[in-house]
């Protein structure tokens, strides 16, 4: 599997791929076992990159990465987890997550109402330096490590950029080697005043990119000098549908080349849709990893296997994402 070249990455403990793993449906919507289960098979497959919070699977997720990395996995890894959002003490809510993941495959329109529910297990904005001690803290022991790759703000508002006494602490962090990078993850209005007026320490950036806002694509490529990660590639159910309309609208454009028309009309190859976001989002925007949450085993291979072979030139994939933004 093709890895990250960006500078930064040299600082990692092993070589950090281009597809990263998303943690945040463990021991959240996939139970502990289908969590292992995941985690077994991405690894197996090559994947290095693996991105978790520590609010991620009501403050679970971590513990479980941990315990699945130990043993001897964890030096070939690239670890990156997050603070500044604050899951709850474990409760009876949490004791009713198996119910609620029974009652959503039987009715799948509960979804909507359980996430609503879910919301109410976190405290968001959690981003003085005591927050950020206890959380880091909490997390080296939960992922049985001494140190992280990186280290990103998670959410981060926008009046966190003038947090000064933060970002010394941050630094102080990255000079005893319990982090070798920090960095921010948050919404695009405030990733581009990050981006306006950077902050030297926070030397990587995650965000949201995907086909229904990839003209933001435009924005990233000139600051490639950080180490961009995108996350939610597909933008959800919903993003996917969209696509699939826009990609059967594009494959019906006379003003396209016949060639890439004829591709993108192969809408019945399921690798079709992942072999088109992960290859407009890393050529040619300064993007050097993605970071999908994948659980099923069908999506795991699929992600792996757009990856390792794309159909589409780098020409093709701009002139797609052009369309797109347009």
């Amino acid at each position: 599997m093709q890895t990250v070249t960006h500078p930064l990455a040299a600082k990692f403990t092993a070589p950090m791929t281009t597809l990263g793993f998303g943690c945040a449906p463990l021991m959240g919507r996939a139970s502990r076992k289908e969590s292992m289960a995941a985690l077994g098979l991405a690894f197996d497959a090559g994947v290095t990159f693996f991105d978790t919070a520590r609010s991620y699977g009501y403050g679970q997720s971590e513990g479980l990465l941990g315990d699945f990395l130990s043993g001897g996995r964890r030096e070939q890894v690239v670890l990156c987890t997050k603070f500044g959002i604050r899951a709850v003490r474990p409760g009876w809510k949490q004791q009713l997550r198996p119910v609620a993941r029974a009652a959503v495959r039987l009715v799948p329109s509960l979804r909507q109402a359980v996430q609503r529910r879910a919301g109410d297990q976190f405290t968001a904005g959690c981003f003085s330096v005591a927050d950020l001690e206890a959380s880091f803290d909490r997390s080296l022991r939960e992922l049985k490590t001494d140190y992280v790759d990186m280290l990103l703000l998670h959410a981060a508002p926008m009046s966190v950029l003038e947090q000064t006494d933060l970002f010394v602490a941050l630094e102080k962090l990255v000079q005893q080697g319990k982090i070798r990078a920090a960095g921010i993850s948050a919404d695009l209005p405030v990733m581009e005043t990050f981006f306006a007026k950077p902050i030297p320490v926070l030397s990587s950036a995650q965000f949201a990119l995907n086909p229904g806002n990839i003209a933001f694509a435009e924005k990233v490529r000139s600051h490639a000098d950080l180490l961009l990660v995108a996350n939610h590639p597909f933008g959800g159910t919903l993003g996917v549908n969209g696509m699939k309309d826009r990609v059967a609208a594009l494959a019906e454009d006379a003003g396209l080349p016949e060639d890439l028309r004829r591709k993108l009309k192969e809408t019945k190859d399921p690798q079709l849709f992942p072999e088109l976001v992960f290859g407009m989002l890393l050529n040619g925007t300064g993007v050097a990893a993605v970071v999908p949450a994948m659980v099923s085993a069908r999506n795991i291979r699929a992600n792996v296997e757009a990856m390792e072979g794309c159909r589409f030139s780098a020409q093709e994939l701009a002139l797609v994402r052009s369309a797109l933004a347009s």
